[in-house]
């Protein structure tokens, strides 16, 4: 098998990247296949089966025709593509082997964001769509994310069916895909119009409405991704004029040469924002990840005077602030987020008689859920969202949106600034009036085959064992999302979940709760932790020490 996956290494678009790979490396991608999940494929760069190359790309793209032939007698496609290495070159491949398979593909000529793809899809009213990005992994990685008519990624049920399509086709490098430029020149191949960006761009302004002070100075990084220029001509078509931008970081480039990852959740990549700020006297640094579905923000109170705000502390105060926006809407809102996303969000929502809709962990989920929704004009979205810094507040798209989202973060700035106020003063004010709980998300990484069964036996313990105290917490019912039951500890009674199944625990206490799942996309098990406790890290290093390090 390998041989003949080198005689056809010049066609792989991945030469470069295998040569520099050590023995072992090259020979990890002859050893595994790439499996489509509920997230799509991500993986490293490669030859053979389990790697990403243009042959693994072009089986996505035929067994995604298959299936759409399957369901459509004529369907189309968008395609976008972020900054990453090969996205423009991988977007090409799924291009024309769908259109070699009678799909029309409508191609971005250039990078554009996840949030631009989703609303793509439903502005042209198309049966699917595929963003390619690894989102915010590493530099080595990229990915084909696939999305439903709805302009969501996809849920497990049409996943599973077009993975059997994907898994079936066993000879990636016999896969033919056409002559691209006769494709374009038979319009079986299109590029995007700019009038959907233009409406996408119309939909964010009609959004924030305007932004009433400039008073507040703000730097804009996009960690080398999607979410410039696009965001900045936004902003100037509100008439809001006083950004900056720091120029290094905000380069398109896969190389990501400024951050060690290029991922907002960390606070280490705004350290060229933060000198940016105290050299031009902002007090607001925001990022946005690599395909601009994920933001961070670190506020500034003078030089070298920052905090940096978490991704549940983000969604609280845009709760509050949108809450308060909104105030003389009086249709009745809701919120949607994540089981795993701060217990002190649910309270707030009971503080300001919002409702909350819970779904599991996945921004589709909460697709799903405002599909479902969008009919019902009695009732007014708040803001939907989830822990690991995405966002969403007005479902123009069905997937995590910073390009919507930091607009209407400068106008709450605004505001605030106006009224001597700040974004600590709000979460404090929040902390002080509903509780101080504390959240902390990690992920322990365990790579190869040892590391997937030592995730399976920390997951497996905590199924097998009788568990009434978690790090002198007492437990008072444990959700078991995989078996659809959460089991009260003090009466020993079941009941059903009414969610859908999954690998997640979830362990409450008076004190808030603790949950774990497998991630879908990486070799990591996450741990989310939201407490009202004093000593939020001893809690998670005794529970890493006691329930992780310790499992074989």
């Amino acid at each position: 098998m390998k041989t003949a996956w080198l005689e056809k290494i010049d066609e792989s678009l991945v030469k470069s990247f295998y040569e520099q790979q050590t023995e072992a490396e090259q020979n990890e991608g002859f050893e595994s296949k790439l499996s489509f999940g509920t997230a799509g494929i991500r993986s490293t760069f490669g030859l053979g089966p389990g790697r990403l190359n243009a042959f693994t790309v072009r089986k996505v793209a035929l067994g995604l025709a298959q299936y759409l032939n399957s369901k459509y007698d004529e369907a189309k496609v968008i395609i976008h593509f972020d900054t990453r290495f090969l996205s423009k070159s991988f977007s090409r491949e799924m291009a024309s082997v769908l259109a070699n398979n009678g799909i029309t593909a409508i191609l971005s000529n250039d990078y554009k964001s996840t949030p631009e793809l989703s609303f793509a899809v439903r502005h042209l009213n198309a049966e699917a769509g595929v963003m390619i990005t690894a989102s915010h992994n590493p530099k080595n990685y990229n990915g084909i994310k696939i999305y439903n008519q709805e302009g969501g990624q996809l849920l497990p049920e049409a996943s599973d069916i077009l993975s059997s399509y994907i898994n079936s086709i066993d000879a990636p490098l016999a896969i033919e895909k056409g002559d691209f430029e006769k494709f374009v020149e038979q319009q079986k191949i299109q590029y995007i119009s700019e009038e959907v960006t233009a409406s996408y761009k119309n939909e964010v302004k009609a959004l924030v409405d305007k932004i009433d002070e400039k008073d507040a100075k703000v730097v804009l990084t996009s960690l080398h991704g999607t979410s410039l220029p696009l965001l900045s001509e936004i902003l100037t078509e509100l008439n809001y004029h006083n950004f900056v931008i720091e120029e290094a970081q905000s380069t398109p480039d896969g190389n990501f040469p400024t951050v060690a990852v290029a991922n907002p959740e960390d606070e280490a990549v705004f350290h060229l924002g933060k000198k940016l700020a105290d050299e031009t006297d902002a007090q607001l640094v925001i990022a946005t990840d690599p395909d601009a579905d994920r933001l961070g923000i670190v506020e500034r109170y003078g030089k070298q005077q920052f905090r940096y705000f978490n991704g549940n502390e983000i969604g609280l105060l845009l709760m509050k602030l949108r809450f308060q926006e909104l105030a003389e809407n009086t249709k009745p809102k809701y919120i949607v987020k994540s089981i795993v996303t701060s217990e002190l969000a649910e309270r707030l929502a009971l503080s300001l008689n919002v409702e909350v809709h819970n779904v599991l962990t996945g921004f589709k989920f909460i697709s799903d859920l405002l599909e479902q929704k969008q009919h019902q004009s009695q009732q007014q979205l708040l803001l939907a969202f989830e822990e690991s810094h995405g966002y969403l507040a007005k479902s123009i798209s069905r997937d995590k949106d910073a390009i919507q989202m930091v607009p209407l973060l400068i106008k709450y700035k605004n505001l605030l600034t106006k009224n001597g106020l700040t974004f600590k003063d709000t979460i404090e004010d929040i902390y002080k009036n509903i509780g101080d709980f504390k959240d902390r998300t990690l992920a322990p990484t365990f790579e190869g085959e040892q590391g997937v069964q030592k995730i399976a036996n920390i997951m497996s313990q905590f199924r097998n064992k009788e568990i009434f105290s978690i790090c002198g917490m007492e437990v008072l019912s444990i959700e078991d999302y995989e078996t659809g039951e959460v089991r009260n500890i003090k009466n020993n009674s079941t009941d059903a979940l009414t969610l859908p199944k999954t690998n997640l625990i979830r362990f409450i206490f008076n004190e808030g709760f603790i949950a774990l799942r497998p991630s879908g996309t990486e070799p990591k098990i996450k741990l989310y932790f939201s407490l009202n406790v004093e000593n939020i890290d001893a809690i998670t290093s005794q529970f890493e020490k006691d329930y992780i390090q310790n499992i074989n």
